[in-house]
């Protein structure tokens, strides 16, 4: 194995150990079908204005779906949307390969953007900006709905799905 490959390969592992929320970037493909992908990097940028970004692997199909239509959401799940987080996270190769009728069930609609029904929280996005960094694409984008429920998230770590436990 390469020392290149090698270091990858740690840098992945790292990685593996620092738990997460699970989350699920909705977007509208060319042809205006709903598309999502799981993603792990999301973060808050800012408060004025209401700033996230979202971080897309260049070759990915949703990196080209959010240039293209200018719009996303960024949904979190909850600890019973494991089989969702699998469903977008299967390989590109796969995307022609798509179960409609799961999709018919999963995606709802929040101002023409799509979104994950019954998530932890939705935040509907308009890229603000984009930065292209290595492989991956930055895309910030300015919040202009938010929706929360009260339910527990769903967390992964060490490559795994799991709850998060309150120390009360």
């Amino acid at each position: 194995m390469s020392k290149k490959i090698e270091k990858i390969s740690l840098f992945k592992d790292v990685w593996s150990k620092f738990p997460t929320g699970v989350s699920i970037i909705t977007t509208l493909d060319d042809s205006k079908s709903y598309h999502g992908m799981t993603a792990a990097s999301v973060t808050s940028v800012s408060l004025d204005p209401l700033l996230i970004l979202v971080v897309v692997g260049a070759k990915r199909k949703s990196h080209d779906f959010i240039k293209l239509s200018g719009v996303f959401a960024l949904n979190f799940l909850t600890k019973d949307q494991a089989n969702i987080a699998n469903y977008f996270a299967r390989s590109q190769s796969n995307y022609n390969d798509r179960d409609l009728d799961f999709e018919k069930n999963t995606f709802s609609t929040l101002g023409g953007v799509p979104i994950i029904k019954k998530s932890l929280a939705i935040m509907k996005c308009e890229v603000f900006n984009d930065i292209i960094a290595g492989d991956h694409t930055i895309f910030i984008g300015k919040v202009n709905e938010v929706i929360f429920s009260d339910d527990e998230p769903l967390v992964w770590s060490d490559r795994n799905y799991g709850q998060f436990i309150p120390s009360r």
